[in-house]
């Protein structure tokens, strides 16, 4: 072989360089395709606002969920439930209330998260409900102490029943009351301590409310229990308005830093203290 047909051999391609060049351009171009969709998963997170606070609903309760002199919400619910927003990475603004502005405020999103009961027929074509449980809320039937102990619901029929101004009850309770068998008459009261001298000086038969509520109310009027019956205790559980593009996970990780905080010992229960 002369020196220059030896020279320009050793100049040539090695073998099979045009197709190790091919697929080394073929790899990177794989490699920067799956580099730019996980960019693009990424990118939501990145523009989102992760440290913008929910917007938390909670009805107003003395001692449970109350404004305090900076206005500033507080009490034994709110502490538990900022609690539990704190271990699932959120920030939170909590507003105290009523079962009307939060029921327009989860329907339109201007609210992302309340704690309540499920004492709203339509609620869940709105909302999304947490597995998890803060607590039971009983519902009872007072009556006079000169009275027999009623049946419920039998007793109802034809009599006349106490309720609280703009409460509403579970949806079992509520059905019971609407139903058109027991030919039932209702009268209201705007305060649960007004509602109690209702009962007393004979204006209605019975009365309907919280044990909670009328605890409160019958040590604020320095009176004895007074004898009742259970009707139905519903949980309280956390609701997520379906606005909220994330509302599933929000739900899932709150449900998680629940299970958490159980596991650790702290008593969740938003109905004690």
């Amino acid at each position: 072989m002369s020196q220059n047909g030896a020279f320009g051999y050793m100049l040539a391609k090695p073998p099979c360089a045009d197709g190790c060049r091919c697929n080394n351009k073929r790899l990177a171009m794989k490699c920067l395709a799956m580099m730019f969709l996980l960019a693009l998963c990424w990118l939501p997170y990145a523009w989102a606002e992760p440290h913008a606070p929910l917007r938390v609903a909670m009805l107003p309760y003395p001692d449970y969920a109350e404004y305090d002199a900076d206005q500033r919400a507080d009490g034994h619910a709110v502490r538990v439930i900022r609690r539990l927003l704190e271990r699932a990475g959120y920030a939170s603004e909590i507003r105290l209330l009523p079962v009307a502005r939060v029921r327009l405020g989860l329907m339109s999103g201007e609210l992302d998260l309340w704690l309540g009961l499920n004492n709203q027929v339509d609620l869940e074509a709105y909302t999304l409900q947490s597995h998890s449980s803060f607590g039971a809320l009983p519902i009872n039937l007072y009556y006079r102490p000169d009275e027999a102990t009623p049946n419920w619901p039998e007793s109802l029929r034809g009599r006349t029943l106490i309720l609280i101004t703009n409460y509403s009850y579970s949806l079992p309770v509520s059905r019971t009351l609407q139903d058109p068998r027991l030919a039932l008459q209702t009268r209201s009261s705007s305060s649960h301590t007004g509602a109690i001298r209702m009962l007393l000086r004979g204006r209605g038969d019975y009365l309907l409310d919280y044990r909670g509520q009328v605890a409160a109310a019958l040590n604020t009027l320095g009176m004895q229990a007074l004898p009742h019956v259970a009707v139905d205790q519903p949980a309280m559980r956390l609701f997520v308005s379906r606005q909220r593009a994330d509302a599933r996970v929000l739900l899932n990780r709150l449900d998680q830093a629940f299970d958490a905080l159980v596991d650790e010992g702290v008593d969740m229960d938003v109905t004690r203290q």
